[in-house]
Formats: C-alpha cells, structure tokens, sequence
C-alpha cells in the first residue's frame, strides 16, 4: 500500500510509532556510543599514563625484582592489574619455543615493540580468561625488548552493561507504548475526527444537501477551519433556495402564456386557409411551446419533490407489474428501432412505494436507454430481492454507453450527457435529477454503470414490504 493512499488517521499514527521507537533507537545508539568512545577512551588514556610512567623508572638491562615489585604493587590496592613480563617465549612470540604456548603478544605486535609503540588491546585474553582494556608498554633499549608491562582493566561488552537493565527497559517501553496509545489515540482523533466530519459534510454537500453542518468544538486552526466551511454551506444554502424560488416562480410565471401559445398554434395548424410555409412556421412554435411547457412542467415537479410539499402516496404494490407495464408502452417505439426490450421479475415482490411516482422512474430509465440505444441493441429490465428487505430493479441496455467523466454528474439538474441527442429528442435535462429526487423520497438508492461502446446499467434499490406485514387474501 502507497504512502500517498493511506487515510490521515494512519499517516498520524505510523508518524507517532515512528517518531517514539526510533528515539529508544537513538537512546541505545547513544547510550552504546558514549560508553564505547568515553568510558572506554578515557580508560584508554589512564592505561597509557600509567604505564609510561612505569617505564621511566625501568633502567636498560635486565628487569631488577625491585622494579616488578614496584609494578605489581598497584594490583592490591587498584582494579587495574599489572603484569611485567619477562619470559623469553613471550617477549619472542613463541619462536624458536614451543608453538603451542599462549603469549601476550604476537609476532607482528613485538615488531611495533621494538619500534617503541604502545599496544592498545581491547576484548577477551585468553591468559587472563575474561574481557579486558589492556595496553602494552614496552621497555626497550636500543632495539632490545628488556620486557613488557601489560597493563589492564577488566571490561564488559555493551551486552553485559545492559543485560541487568533489560527487565527494566522492557517493562519502561511497556508503560511507554500504553501512554502513546492512549495519548496517540486523543490527538489522532483530536485531529482527524473534525477532517472526516468535514468529509462527510463535503460528500452530502456535493450530492446536494446544503442543510449539512459541522460542529465546532475549538477555536484553533480546525475549529476556524469548520466555521469557514460552515459559512460557506449556509452560502451555498441560501443560493439554492433562492435558486428554486426563482424556477419556481419563473415556472409558475411561463406556465399560463405557454398554454396561451400551444393552444393557439393547435388552432392555427387546424386551419386550411394557411398556405404550407405558413404552417411550417406555426409547427415550429408549436413543437418549441410544449419543449417549453414539459420542461416547465419538469421544473415544477422536481421543487415540488425537492420540496416539503411532496407527500407520497404510498401503498403496498406489485413491483413487476408496474415494471411489465412501463416496458409495455415502449414496446412498438423499440420494434420499430429494431431494438428488443426483455423484462424478468420476481412476481412475489411488494413495495410500499407511490406507484405513480416510480412509474415516472421507470418511463424515465427505459426512455433514456432507447435514446443512447442503436437497431440490434437490447434493454433488459429486471427485479429481484437483494436482501431480506431490500429489491433490486436494474435496467441495462447495450447502447453508446455514457463516460465516466459525463456518469459523475448524473442527477445533476439540466445536465445532458449528450445536448445534440437530448435536443433531438426534447429533454430538459431534468428527468434523471426528477428520478433520483423520487427514489429518496421513497429511501432508496440509485447507481449509474457505464462503459462507452458497451452500454449503461442502473440499479435501484428500494424497501420492500416484509411478508408477516402483507395483507392476507
């Protein structure tokens, strides 16, 4: 899974994780680190002057039980052991003695003897059996190796430094992880609840509910956040109303002269004494009269749905006979298109719906698929049950097919997939917003699927009246 799809509520929470355990990492790192290059170095340093100092009170020849005696008295009375070697096998590294013998040092080490070097040595000595800081002095004379001073301190590995701490740690990361649950949890959905309230308000917004607020619990940079967003979708409200009460009222307005001029072109067209060109223009006025009263009329239905004052008349009815029914009257449009209409129903199936207004649905659908549909293309309309309460009525055609960019804004009022289509065969524009309009109404859904060049489906989903609910024959 991408960064860039992950919800805000995960990025917050992998940035905390994040954020905490890569500290306990820096914090060991450190610890390590500080332990190994101070504690360590400065031990490093103690063990070189001590051993040079020893070395000033040697006198070239051989080693005098004076000066070892002076050396290995520090033993008792200091953590740091001195041993002051002298044995021909080990100042040689064995060679020309026996292979087998355990040395302080090697061949290439007494090289850097000889040279005056000091020997810094750090891990388990074998001698010694254990982990040890150890630096080497030597006392040379003109390139003669008189002997060594092996000067040591025990040591432990960083593992051995923090193994007693471990019960502590685990039990220290424990308590850490529960408060960054707990106050990880506050902050995250401190900060992501009003962002995924302010998302669903969005989405109910885009879909045309304008009555959807946030609610405001601070005054910080979310808090102004939501009363913007707020302001802005009271904005938006007022327009839409203004909007409707416009239409409304310009609908109202048109609807009385329409009828005016559509019943006197009917006469007009009745009369004999027009010669043709004359009826032609009176045809014109006539057939863009009753574009005009449909779509007032259309206007006037969807904010009369839109509206408080739409009551639904709803009443127990058989889905598959209002479906059998609404593809019935496009039956001798569709033979004549050469396009085939099949119907398949669950004859069992009973809504509470207002009949009259899903049969407006369904004139609609079936409508604008023979539009987009082509000689040779079917429409199938069928019903089923979805869920116990819940049917499906999908009507699928194999006609042009809608795109995706044009699916997104169906229900839109007087949006047209097609403007040189819909003009051709009168629509407003408004038939699909009327549809879904009335499926809200009745509490249920609509869904649009579409391919270009392979047709379109629609799915409605409605409630259907459960079985112990139905009135007995």
């Amino acid at each position: 899974m991408k960064w860039g799809s992950w919800s805000f509520h995960k990025k917050v929470w992998a940035f905390l994780l994040t954020f905490t355990y890569g500290s306990i990492l820096v914090s060991v790192l450190l610890v390590s680190y500080i332990y190994q290059e101070v504690y360590v170095g400065a031990e490093e340093e103690r063990l070189l002057s001590l051993g040079r100092n020893l070395a000033t009170q040697h006198t070239p020849g051989e080693l005098n039980e004076d000066f070892i005696q002076r050396a290995e008295a520090h033993n008792d009375v200091s953590t740091t052991q001195i041993y002051v070697v002298q044995n021909p096998r080990e100042l040689s590294a064995c060679l020309p003695f026996e292979i087998d013998y355990q040395t302080f040092i090697s061949e290439e080490e007494r090289r850097q003897l000889l040279n005056g070097e000091y020997l810094v040595k750090m891990g388990y000595e074998e001698r010694i059996d254990r982990n040890v800081l150890a630096v080497v002095t030597p006392l040379v004379e003109d390139r003669v190796l008189d002997g060594i001073l092996y000067v040591y301190v025990p040591v432990s590995s960083i593992q051995e430094v923090f193994l007693p701490a471990v019960p502590v740690l685990v039990l220290l990361i424990l308590v850490l992880f529960v408060i960054l649950y707990l106050s990880g949890s506050r902050f995250t959905t401190y900060v992501t609840k009003p962002l995924t309230t302010m998302q669903l308000a969005t989405k109910k917004i885009a879909a045309g509910d304008f009555s959807s607020r946030v609610p405001i619990h601070t005054g910080d940079e979310l808090g102004q956040l939501g009363h913007s967003f707020n302001e802005m979708a009271n904005a938006l409200e007022i327009e839409d109303v203004r909007k409707q009460t416009f239409l409304s009222n310009v609908s109202h307005e048109l609807r009385t002269p329409l009828s005016y001029v559509k019943g006197y072109s009917e006469v007009l067209l009745e009369d004999e004494q027009l010669r043709e060109d004359q009826k032609e223009f009176v045809s014109i006025i006539h057939n863009e009269s009753d574009r005009l009263s449909k779509l007032v009329n259309d206007l006037l239905d969807l904010a009369k749905i839109q509206g408080e004052q739409e009551v639904l008349s709803a009443e127990p009815t058989v889905l598959s006979a209002l479906i059998d029914e609404a593809a019935a009257s496009y039956l001798p449009s569709a033979r004549k298109k050469g396009i085939e209409i099949i119907t398949s129903n669950d004859e069992s199936i009973i809504a509470l719906i207002d009949p009259n207004r899903i049969k407006q649905v369904l004139h609609n659908l079936i409508q604008n698929s023979l539009h987009h549909c082509q000689s040779g293309d079917s429409i199938k309309c069928t019903l089923t049950l979805e869920r116990a309460n819940i049917c499906k009525i999908m009507i699928t055609d194999t006609g042009a097919g809608i795109s995706k960019e044009a699916l997104v804004h169906l229900g839109e009022r007087f949006y047209r997939t097609d403007d040189a289509r819909t003009r051709k065969y009168g629509g407003t524009g408004l038939g699909v917003a009327i549809s879904k309009a009335i499926i809200e109404k009745h509490n249920g859904t609509i869904h649009y699927e579409s391919e270009l060049g392979k047709g379109t489906t629609v799915t409605i989903c409605l409630p259907i009246v459960d079985e112990k609910d139905q009135p007995n024959d």
